[in-house]
């Protein structure tokens, strides 16, 4: 025992002695940032000639959509998976799909009016939505509803 703490004091006493006072410099002083950078001149602002591949775009006033899949299945008809966004705290104007959905939500909470029906919307609901028919979203939420669509409709 006393063998393994004549072995240990050497280091016991280097570090009290030099790192502990280092820690406590560098605490003193602070992080040697450069802090933030200058704003660009006006004029001089380059952005990002990057487009998505696959952007979001307007269906109706209020709900976001893109295609993110699509395909013909080969006996008259087209498959096409969509995703949906409804902003937080929104209602959405009538929408209509170009064909007959099943659908799910991935994200948010809200209310579905489609023709005279109401449904409560919630993680992990699914509903149909029938070809033509009109749909609203009210988001109640303070996050976006998402929502997966699976559409098939003929070719």
């Amino acid at each position: 025992m006393t063998s393994l703490i004549r072995r240990s004091l050497p280091f016991l006493i280097f570090f009290s002695l030099v790192v502990m006072p280092a820690c406590k410099m560098w605490s003193e002083r602070g992080a040697k940032g450069v802090g933030q950078l200058p704003k660009a001149p006006p004029g001089e602002s380059k952005f990002s000639d990057y487009q998505p591949g696959n952007p979001y775009s307007q269906l109706a006033t209020g709900v976001l959509a893109r295609t993110v899949f699509e395909a013909s299945s080969g006996n008259g008809y087209r498959i096409e998976v969509r995703d949906l966004l409804i902003a937080p705290q929104q209602r959405s104007a009538n929408a209509t799909l170009p064909g007959s959905a099943v659908c799910e939500v991935l994200a948010g909470d809200g209310i579905l009016v489609s023709g005279e029906k109401r449904q409560d919307l919630k993680l992990g609901s699914t509903f149909t939505i029938p070809d033509g028919v009109a749909f609203a979203i009210e988001n109640k939420a303070d996050v976006a509803i998402a929502i997966r669509v699976h559409l098939f409709k003929p070719e």
